[in-house]
């Protein structure tokens, strides 16, 4: 039987689902990343391989159906930003493992942001700002026009991402120890959320664990709550924040024209749960510089956006 296969390939995990070819989802399974850049080319591709392959020996036990074949599929992923990118993502994701169960010439492999946008918008003129772990922008016009702000990762980019507002709240807690800095109770509550008692042990925290994006990620939440407590120094960190994303978006809409047209902005990402510092300044913002913006968060998931595309190949 024939299948579409849409695919939400992220840093941490992916998200592979088999729909029939009216586009209804009959079976998903979750494995690992399909990132080269957070877990290495062979890991990712062999996470990437396992896990489609999975996904046809579902079809085959839940259907009886021996010879599955996606005709048609969309690939998201998570740090498809360059031309490097692509090559190195076409030999992961389009390898010979998957070659009699894949119709490579009908497979369309894009950044994750375009299947998120997908997912939370049909609308011609319409526009995604991902604020979660990493931040990215991107949006597309009624001419077919398309335009990205952002999602560099973290070294390049990632303004307004968890990961920049963790750094900069670790940054600031060793400001206010050195003196560098004024007082934040940003210490304090970084230190019971991590249980640790020290800035010796927030040091070994930082340097003598394994990096991972999403530990330093995790402090958004320490940061969100600090704010809510009147700190000074977690206010000004979120309010900078959040004006890096009104920048991303505002970069996005003067690239496509929107300024004066009626546009959706799908928001997505745990970030966006932080609202009086940060989403509440966002929209207020985009809405003064904005009338006919239409905010819509994200209901649906990007693997549903996948899926939809690869039906429209």
């Amino acid at each position: 039987m024939e299948y579409i296969l849409g695919v939400d390939g992220g840093g941490t995990k992916t998200l592979a689902a088999a729909a029939d070819m009216d586009g209804r989802i009959v079976a998903e399974t979750e494995f690992g990343s399909s990132n080269f850049k957070s877990s290495g080319f062979e890991k990712a591709r062999e996470n990437y391989t396992a896990g489609i392959l999975k996904l046809a020996a579902k079809l085959r036990k839940s259907f009886k159906d021996k010879t599955p074949f996606f005709k048609s599929a969309c690939i998201g992923l998570a740090g498809l930003n360059t031309a490097y990118d692509r090559k190195m993502f076409n030999e992961l994701v389009l390898n010979d493992d998957l070659k009699l169960i894949l119709d490579i010439e009908n497979t369309i492999l894009v950044n994750d942001t375009v299947i998120g946008l997908a997912a939370g918008s049909m609308k011609k003129n319409r526009v995604i700002i991902i604020a979660g772990t990493g931040s990215n922008c991107y949006g597309i016009n009624a001419e077919g026009g398309q335009a990205k702000a952002n999602g560099w990762d973290h070294i390049l980019g990632d303004e307004g991402s968890g990961f920049s507002m963790g750094i900069h709240t670790l940054r600031a807690i060793m400001r206010a120890y050195d003196g560098r800095g004024p007082e934040t109770l940003l210490m304090e509550n970084v230190f019971e959320y991590l249980k640790i008692k020290d800035i010796d042990e927030l040091n070994m925290w930082t340097y003598d664990t394994e990096f991972s994006k999403d530990r330093f990620a995790s402090l958004s939440l320490v940061l969100c709550n600090t704010a809510e407590m009147g700190d000074k120094v977690a206010i000004k960190i979120l309010k900078k924040e959040a004006h890096e994303a009104i920048l991303n978006v505002k970069t996005v809409v003067s690239k496509l024209k929107l300024e004066n047209k009626d546009f959706d902005l799908v928001f997505v990402g745990k970030n966006f749960r932080c609202k009086k510092y940060f989403t509440d300044i966002i929209l207020k913002k985009l809405k003064k510089d904005f009338p006919l913006i239409n905010f819509l968060p994200l209901i649906n998931r990007p693997v549903e956006g996948a899926v939809r595309l690869a039906a429209e190949i």
